[in-house]
């Protein structure tokens, strides 16, 4: 594969794999972060900045892809290219959002790993067992905490920046929308920090895989020449 020879990909994957491990191997952190939300229960669950962040993100992807779709078959109808919008761009979100948030997070991580909610855990006050990430558990059945769809969501943004210019202000941007979703899941007692770790790589590496071999330019190939025959 073409993309585990760049330096950034082997980048990404290693900080996935270290992450990985040390959520793995030390759960507490899990339980700390956590509590630092939880004071007898979770008061932010109901105040209106986390209804309205966590509201966002069905918004933002409902819109987002409205508006690229809308595009792209005004460009097809005018023969035009408004904001560079053309198949191919749309072909890699609609794959990103179904790949990444869809078949990998919830339909393989959430509803198979069965991990209770923070707010549903003994530790917090509820009947359930915690159990680390990465651990199946009988805890929950479906629209489990691992991993975070709301995060999964929102950091569908990253596939948005990549698509329109690999611009660092649209980076930045979505890098920011994403942070803020996933701090208002976990004061909600929502999800734990380890749920959104991994829906935020989960979405970074199929956003970044998907690029590479969807819309990366490719190298033109070179002239074959043929062979110039010198008489003597």
């Amino acid at each position: 594969m073409t993309y585990l020879q760049l330096t950034r990909s082997r980048v990404i994957l290693v900080c996935f794999l270290l992450a990985s491990l040390v959520v793995l191997k030390f759960p507490a952190i899990d339980i700390y972060l956590a509590g630092l939300f939880f004071d007898g229960r979770f008061h932010m669950q109901w105040q209106w900045w986390e209804r309205a962040l966590h509201h966002s993100v069905s918004v933002f992807l409902y819109a987002s892809m409205a508006v690229v779709v809308g595009v792209y078959a005004l460009n097809r109808i005018t023969r035009a290219r408004r904001w560079g919008i053309d198949g191919p761009k749309v072909l890699y979100l609609l794959l990103v959002l179904a790949v990444g948030a869809g078949l990998v997070v919830n339909a393989t991580l959430k509803d198979n790993f069965g991990r209770a909610r923070p707010r549903d855990v003994q530790e917090f006050g509820g009947p359930k067992l915690f159990t680390p990430a990465f651990v199946m558990a009988d805890e929950c059945r479906t629209n489990c905490s691992f991993s975070s769809g709301d995060t999964a969501g929102a950091f569908f943004s990253l596939s948005l920046a990549m698509a329109f210019g690999r611009r660092r202000a649209l980076f930045v941007t979505s890098v920011v929308f994403g942070v803020a979703v996933s701090i208002a899941r976990m004061a909600a007692g929502a999800h734990f920090f380890s749920d959104i770790l991994v829906s935020f790589f989960v979405m970074l590496i199929t956003a970044d895989v998907l690029y590479h071999y969807m819309l990366l330019p490719k190298p033109a190939a070179l002239p074959v020449t043929k062979p110039v025959l010198v008489s003597s």
